[in-house]
């Protein structure tokens, strides 16, 4: 099994904000951070072994604000950026910088709470914004504007969509599912069944469903079938990114931040503040590998902040944030006693990911 790569980055990178491979060049990774930054990797000496790594950004943007998420995808050949300040723009890979211009709603700069969170596609022509204030954009690329603009009465912590659906993860533990072809209004409100706040919604390689990670070191599967007796049958929690703490004789509960499925296997990656990522068959309800600690130099868990996996399922980047600002950083404590991100990646081989029989 080959171990995880780690790409070179500043020494005292800010949080990761978001990760994405291009869908044009499957070796190819973009990183933003908090620091108004994206970095452009190329990993191929990563996925073929015999070659000399080369493990320095071949580019680096500079971002006006911050970019804190991005979206690109084959149907539209170009990676959009959603910023703090509330703008969607288009990367410009020709010129190295972002469109000047944004495509989304004309940025308040009233609204503090109105930068873009999330950026999912919904067809060739047409991708969706949420805002951290609960504002829905449904963005027509073409026309470079928002055909569509509402507002969800709770925040907006993520989302994702299939070729049939939209499914919003809010606060209280809500979940709101709409149908693409009638964005306006929620098919179906669903309470999500955990009791803490939701962090990442991934819809399942077949649609069928999504998984829902929370902060509590559980993880709940769903599906969009509305028919009781199957959900009734089907849906189902497991806790995960657990250690039993022997002084105490409890579990240390920890975050599941990130999740990312393996298209091919239907396979379900989790990666939490325990520095863990761990690989799960979930029609069994079984992990099949838990991997190596992600560990500071300090010799500390690094906090597993973002998972993706290209297109092929062959590279999977890992993005270790210090997140210890969240549940117990003191108030006298500098900015410079945060640990740095630091972005890694592995190559699997064809049935590393594969459930066992």
């Amino acid at each position: 099994m080959t171990p995880f790569v780690e790409l070179k980055t500043p020494k005292n990178l800010d949080i990761v904000s978001d990760m994405c491979f291009s869908p044009l060049d499957e070796n190819q990774l973009l990183a933003s951070t908090w620091s108004s930054e994206i970095f452009i990797y190329s990993c191929h000496s990563i996925a073929h072994a015999h070659e000399e790594p080369t493990l320095d950004p071949v580019h680096v943007f500079k971002t006006a604000d911050v970019p804190v998420c991005m979206l690109y995808e084959a149907r539209h050949r170009v990676p959009y950026v959603g910023l703090l300040d509330g703008s969607v723009r288009e990367l410009d890979f020709e010129n190295g910088k972002l469109g000047s211009s944004n495509i989304g709603v004309p940025v308040d700069e009233s609204e503090i709470s109105g930068g873009i969170n999330n950026l999912c596609g919904i067809d060739a022509t047409s991708i969706v914004a949420s805002s951290f204030n609960g504002k829905v954009q449904v963005i027509d690329t073409r026309q470079q504007k928002p055909r569509l603009v509402f507002s969800n009465k709770r925040k907006i912590f993520t989302m994702d969509t299939t070729d049939t659906h939209l499914v919003l993860g809010l606060q209280k533990n809500i979940i709101e599912i709409y149908d693409i072809k009638m964005l306006d209004v929620p098919v179906e409100t669903r309470e999500a069944g955990l009791k803490y706040q939701i962090k990442d919604i991934k819809s399942f390689p077949n649609q069928q469903g999504f998984a829902l990670a929370t902060i509590d070191g559980r993880v709940s599967v769903d599906y969009f079938s509305t028919d009781t007796g199957f959900l009734e049958e089907n849906r189902f929690t497991f806790k995960c990114h657990r250690h039993h703490d022997k002084e105490t004789g409890v579990d240390l509960v920890y975050p599941v931040n990130t999740l990312a499925f393996n298209k091919r296997y239907g396979t379900l990656f989790t990666g939490g503040s325990d520095g863990h990522v761990c690989l799960w068959d979930f029609d069994k309800r079984k992990r099949m590998k838990n991997f190596p600690v992600f560990l500071s130099a300090e010799e500390e868990p690094e906090s597993v902040a973002k998972l993706v996996l290209n297109g092929l399922d062959s590279l999977l980047a890992v993005a270790t944030s210090d997140d210890n600002y969240i549940r117990k950083r003191r108030l006298s404590e500098s900015e410079s006693s945060r640990t740095p991100s630091r972005i890694y990646v592995k190559c699997f081989s064809e049935n590393e990911c594969r459930p066992k029989k």
